[in-house]
């Protein structure tokens, strides 16, 4: 194989590898529901970090900020609304 063969691949991610096995270790998954549910266990966390995060990011303020907020963008809450009768 030539050189630059060799230097266009990919070193393998052996932490990634180390990962997957600490996983199949710990859940011992027989079935592909074990596996999803593995998956889930282990992402789930992680993916509401980052949309937390990204909700931050997007409004400027984190959840739960009583401070002054230099936005008209909300998170859910309630605020009084004046009643049209």
């Amino acid at each position: 194989m030539s050189t630059a063969l060799m230097a266009s691949r990919k070193k393998r991610n052996t932490k990634g590898a180390a990962i997957a096995q600490t996983i199949l270790e710990q859940y011992k998954p027989q079935t592909k529901e074990d596996m999803q549910d593995a998956i889930k266990d282990i992402f789930g966390p992680m993916f509401e970090a980052m949309l937390q995060g990204e909700m931050d990011s997007h409004l400027g303020y984190e959840s739960n900020d009583r401070g002054y907020k230099d936005t008209d963008n909300r998170r859910n809450g309630s605020n009084a609304f004046p009643q049209k009768t």
